[in-house]
């Protein structure tokens, strides 16, 4: 017999879950708006060259991806998905605001000069500010296996894509106006008040990240058995046993190796090449984003129907053209045409390939497998970065910049990438086409 007081506990807790994961997401978009474009135009601020910026997108990505792989380990000392990642939620919102006040003594406040620690802060502050942003990458990242693991048993297989993309465009959508308002913010900033402007920003980002934390305590954890295996097993792939899996984490951890070739010097062509301001800069920038979380509700329900690995196979040619298209005109009026284009079919891969970890993994091997992939994809995306860096200090320059050689190289390398592998994708649940 069923016992209906236990299924309406059962649904009681789920919905108070679900409703607290919503209201965590609506604070950590508030976060990742404020900060998220915007460490690179910092860096910039304080006298960082491209190589530095290169760095900041290589360093925090490599460091998280190779100590995300004790996430499974600390799920199994703790024995709780949800104490590992608010743990690690708390720990970035406190080096954000470390950031904020490390910079904000630095800039804000009349200071010894003869003060040796001081001194020393100041001449290195570029690496110190490298090294808080990989701290921020890196605490988020650990705690994001255990919470994907969490939500993932609590939706059904034939319901992620349509509930994940609902959550991420409403999510998304508040993000992008976030991040929107802090440009325009720095557009209308006098130019001796940015850096005061951005510690207040990377303060707000930090209450907001506390408050999210606040949310996350406060949702149920399902049951659940987690496998236990050594950090890293010797036999690591043959551990996985899913030859399809393994493909699929050569296409994206290479897709993103070609991507992050030219990725992290948008900033550096808009805003030092083409001369934008900071609201134009975060106006072209938002609006890939603003598209992208849009279309991802729709994009969710059609993978549902036709399976994740339709979608990829259908967009990343699609994502192959995004570059080429910005080395063809400035004009950012076409640039946002661009941009547009490049959120919808970014919004089909993006939430595709979140699913299809899902549907490729067993729950009780998810929270491993999950720390695999972050850790070979953050590896690719981190060699893409240092060697993106090191081909624009090399390579001749088109339309005059070697910024738009690298983005021809990237757009050429994803469609190679694309032809190799997307058809050989093959899907991990039955769907009705």
């Amino acid at each position: 017999m069923i016992d209906n007081n236990k299924i309406q506990v059962k649904n009681s807790k789920l919905r108070t879950t679900l409703k607290m994961s919503f209201l965590d997401g609506i604070f950590a978009s508030v976060m990742f708006g404020c900060v998220q474009d915007y460490f690179t135009p910092f860096l910039l601020l304080i006298k960082g060259t491209v190589m530095d910026v290169g760095m900041l997108s290589a360093v925090p990505n490599i460091t998280a991806s190779v100590l995300q792989i004790f996430s499974n380990i600390f799920v199994q000392i703790f024995k709780s998905r949800k104490t590992v990642f608010c743990i690690f939620v708390f720990l970035q919102a406190l080096t954000l605001l470390l950031c904020s006040a490390i910079f904000f003594i630095l800039y804000s406040i009349e200071t010894d000069t003869s003060n040796l620690f001081l001194s020393f802060i100041k001449h290195y502050e570029i690496q110190i500010f490298i090294s808080m942003v990989t701290l921020y990458t890196v605490f988020g990242s650990i705690g994001n296996p255990a919470w994907a693991s969490l939500m993932s048993d609590l939706i059904p297989a034939h319901k992620r894509g349509k509930y994940f993309g609902f959550r991420n465009s409403i999510l998304g959508v508040l993000l992008v106006v976030v991040s929107l308002l802090v440009g325009i913010t720095l557009r209308f900033c006098p130019s001796d008040y940015l850096i005061n402007t951005f510690v207040i920003i990377f303060l707000i980002a930090s209450t907001s990240r506390f408050i999210s934390w606040y949310y996350l305590t406060k949702m149920h954890e399902p049951p659940f058995t987690i496998e236990r295996a050594p950090i890293v097993p010797h036999h690591i792939l043959q551990s996985i046993k899913k030859n399809d899996f393994l493909l699929f984490i050569a296409f994206i951890s290479l897709m993103n190796f070609a991507v992050y070739l030219s990725a992290p010097f948008f900033a550096v062509l808009m805003l030092q090449h083409l001369k934008f301001s900071y609201f134009e800069y975060s106006l072209v920038t938002v609006s890939a984003p603003f598209v992208m979380y849009v279309a991802m509700h729709w994009w969710g329900t059609i993978a549902d129907k036709i399976g994740n690995a339709r979608v990829l196979i259908i967009t990343s040619p699609l994502i192959a053209i995004v570059p080429v298209l910005w080395v063809l005109g400035s004009d950012i009026i076409y640039l946002l045409f661009i941009q547009i284009f490049s959120g919808i079919v970014w919004s089909g891969f993006t939430i595709s390939s979140f699913n299809y970890m899902f549907d490729a993994s067993a729950s009780s091997k998810r929270v491993r497998y999950i720390s695999y992939f972050n850790l070979i994809n953050g590896i690719m995306i981190s060699a893409g970065a240092m060697a993106g860096g090191y081909l624009i200090e090399i390579l001749p320059a088109v339309n005059g910049s070697s910024i738009y050689t690298i983005l021809l190289v990237s757009g050429i390398l994803r469609l190679c990438i694309t032809v190799i592998f997307a058809q050989r994708l093959k899907e991990m649940r039955l769907v009705k086409i």
